[in-house]
């Protein structure tokens, strides 16, 4: 190797290092963002939910929450899990009833069970109202509904939930996705009521009562007894 190769290379090697080392390329707005997404990630967890959700509740609840805690560590079973569960939900914090409900899914491995876990998840997500706890919720009503799903494709009501939880927390990339996946549904089984029901909702908070009306009427042609659909038109 000849010198001006030699020179080469140590100037490369020296401006890796300036650059690596000695150059701050991000912007403090750049690096407040950074941060705020590396804790976001870091304490968004089950973990962290329940840390916090616990520091929350009354005496009653904290008593009542503690002995089934204590029962799980040595009874890990279904049964103690949905108690908790329903105690959670009983303090009004779905996103913990949702973790415990996950926890029975993950054990009895059946389609009721993960649409249990993702409807636990959907009323959190309809309840929150930090993103970052929507996004959460939301994320993992999905795969819950996706599972059940995958379990019984058979059961229309599965991907029907799925496509709810789109509804109610759009994707920022796709905030059409969960109305197109309702409309394929609906193209799939026509005069579903539940389908129906779910568009026509959808129409009238857009203003689109004609749209709605037509399809509640269509369907009520189908099942006039229908009182949901009654109730609605």
């Amino acid at each position: 190797m000849n010198r001006p190769q030699i020179i080469v290379i140590l100037s490369a090697i020296a401006l890796f290092f300036i650059l690596y080392f000695g150059c701050d390329v991000q912007s403090k707005e750049e690096k407040k963002i950074a941060t705020a997404t590396a804790l976001t990630a870091e304490t968004l967890n089950p973990e962290t939910l329940l840390k916090d959700k616990t520091a929350a509740l009354n005496a009653t609840q904290s008593v009542d929450i503690q002995q089934l805690t204590q029962k799980l560590s040595t009874e890990n079973t279904p049964s103690v899990l949905k108690q908790l569960s329903g105690a959670w939900h009983k303090a009004g914090h779905e996103e913990i009833a949702a973790i415990y409900a996950q926890k029975v899914a993950e054990i009895e491995k059946t389609d009721e069970a993960w649409s249990i876990a993702g409807g636990n998840y959907f009323l959190a997500l309809q309840a929150a109202e930090d993103k970052n706890l929507r996004d959460f919720c939301g994320k993992r009503a999905v795969d819950a509904f996706q599972n059940a799903a995958s379990l019984n494709p058979s059961k229309l009501e599965h991907r029907l939930n799925m496509a709810l939880c789109y509804t109610e927390n759009p994707p920022s990339d796709n905030p059409m996705k969960g109305i197109l996946q309702l409309r394929d549904l609906d193209a799939q089984s026509p005069l579903n009521a539940s389908i129906n029901y779910h568009l026509a909702r959808l129409a009238i908070k857009t203003g689109q009562f004609e749209k709605a009306i037509d399809r509640l009427e269509k369907v009520l042609a189908k099942e006039p007894n229908n009182q949901k659909l009654i109730c609605l038109l």
